[in-house]
C-alpha cells in the first residue's frame, strides 16, 4: 500500500469497512478469533475493499506502531482460513509510516458472503465502526444476494392457491397470450407462481406469486405493503404490488389531475418492486411535503451496482427479477418500459432530484422536488 492511500486511511473515521487496533498479537485462541471475527465482519458488510490497521490506537488515531516479530501473512492467512467458513481472501503487508511499523490487513470485496465463525456458527457484520453479530434477516439478504437463496420462489407452506386473485392471474395469462384457466397448476408451477414441495408433493404459492398475485400478501410477508404519507395524513396501503401501484396512480392523479407525475410513480414502482423484502422490520415509504417527496425502500444497490451507473448498464443486476418481469407484462402505466433509465431520466428532467444509496443501512432513496415543481 503506498503512503497517500495509507494517508488517506488514517485521516479517515472507523466504519464497516475500516477498523483501527492498538496492537497486533495472534499468541492465543482469544486473540485469533477476535481477530478472524473482525475480519469475517468486514467481508459481511456491504461495500468494496475492507482494511484492518494495526498500530493505532482506535480512539485518538495516535500512531504507536506494532512489533511485528512472528507476524507474517501466512499466519494471519492460516488463522483466518481454519476459523472462517468460506474463507476470506486478505493480503497482510508492514509498511512504516512516521518512524512506526504499523501492520496493513486488506480484506478483500466477498463475493461468497456470508461469512461464518467455524468454531461458534454466528455470522458477524459491522454497524457502523462496531462489529456485531448478524440479524437473521441480514443473514438471508446475503445468501440472497449471492445466489446461494432464492427469495422469490420459496414457497409458503401456510397459504394455498385460494389466496391469489383469480382476476389478476387471468391478466397476465391473456397479456401473455395464453388462454388457460387461472388455477391450472402446470401453468402456474412453470410461471414460478406456485412450487411443489419435496417433502409431501404438494403446490404452495411462492414469495414472489405471493406478492404479484395475492390477495393479501402482508398475511404471509409481514413487511408488505407500502407506507403513504402526505402532509399531515398517514395511511397504510396493503395488497400485492400491482394493486399499491394502482391505488398510489389513481389517489393522486384525483388529485393532481392536471399533473404529471411519471417521475413519483416510476419511483414508487422501482420502490416496491426492488425492495429487500428479507428486511421484514421495514417497509417501503412515500412521504409527500410541501418541500420535497421522499421515496424510500429497504435495499440498497446490489454488489457492483453504482448510482452514477444506473441507467447505462445494458443488462443491469436487478434485485427480485422474476416480479420485475411480471410487472412489465401487467404494466398499464408504461412504469417499467425504461428498463432501468428511469432514474438516469428523472436525474435529466429533475436536476435537483437526489438519488442516494447508503449501503451501512440497506437504504435506497429517492427525494424528488414537491408536487407544484414536477
Amino acid at each position: 500500500m503506498d503512503k497517500y492511500k495509507l494517508k488517506a486511511l488514517l485521516e479517515s473515521d472507523e466504519g464497516p469497512k475500516l477498523d483501527f487496533k492498538s496492537k497486533l498479537s495472534l499468541e492465543t485462541e482469544s486473540e485469533k478469533k477476535e481477530l478472524v471475527k473482525d475480519v469475517i465482519a468486514i467481508a459481511n458488510s456491504r461495500g468494496g475493499r475492507g482494511y484492518i490497521i494495526f498500530g493505532v490506537e482506535d480512539k485518538t488515531k495516535r500512531i504507536v506502531g506494532i512489533n511485528d516479530d512472528n507476524i507474517t501473512e501466512e499466519k494471519i492467512q492460516q488463522t483466518i482460513s481454519s476459523r472462517c467458513d468460506p474463507p476470506v481472501s486478505i493480503k497482510f503487508e508492514i509498511v512504516e509510516y512516521e518512524s512506526k511499523k504499523l501492520g496493513i490487513l486488506t480484506i478483500y470485496k466477498s463475493s461468497l458472503r456470508p461469512h461464518q465463525m467455524v468454531q461458534n456458527g454466528v455470522f458477524y457484520i459491522r454497524r457502523g465502526s462496531t462489529t456485531d453479530v448478524a440479524k437473521r434477516e441480514e443473514i438471508a439478504s446475503m445468501f440472497g444476494e449471492s445466489g446461494i437463496v432464492n427469495f422469490e420462489m420459496t414457497i409458503i407452506r401456510n397459504a394455498n392457491i385460494s389466496d391469489f386473485d383469480p382476476d389478476l392471474i387471468n391478466l397476465f395469462f391473456k397479456k401473455s397470450g395464453i388462454a388457460s384457466e387461472w388455477d391450472n397448476p402446470i401453468l402456474l408451477e412453470s410461471f414460478g407462481i406456485i412450487q411443489r414441495d419435496r417433502e409431501n408433493g404438494n403446490f404452495y404459492p411462492t414469495m414472489a406469486g405471493m406478492l404479484v398475485f395475492g390477495k393479501c400478501p402482508e398475511r404471509f410477508i409481514p413487511s408488505a405493503y407500502l407506507i403513504f404519507e402526505f402532509f399531515d395524513h398517514n395511511r397504510i396501503i396493503c395488497g400485492n404490488i400491482y394493486s399499491i401501484i394502482n391505488a398510489v396512480i389513481s389517489d393522486l392523479t384525483s388529485k393532481y389531475p392536471r399533473k404529471n407525475l411519471w417521475a413519483l410513480f416510476e419511483a414508487v414502482a422501482n420502490a416496491l418492486v426492488h425492495r429487500d423484502y428479507y428486511d421484514i422490520t421495514r417497509a417501503a415509504a412515500v412521504k409527500i411535503s410541501e418541500k420535497f417527496i421522499e421515496i424510500v425502500n429497504p435495499g440498497c444497490l446490489l454488489e457492483g451496482n453504482m448510482v452514477y451507473n444506473m441507467g447505462r448498464e445494458i443488462i443491469p443486476r436487478r434485485r427480485n427479477p422474476w416480479i420485475y418481469q411480471k410487472m412489465i407484462v401487467l404494466d398499464e402505466h408504461n412504469l417499467f418500459l425504461r428498463g432501468g433509465k428511469g432514474l438516469r431520466r428523472i436525474k435529466k428532467t429533475y436536476p435537483s432530484a437526489k438519488i442516494i444509496n447508503i449501503n451501512s443501512q440497506n437504504t435506497f432513496k429517492i427525494i424528488l422536488p414537491p408536487i407544484d415543481k414536477l
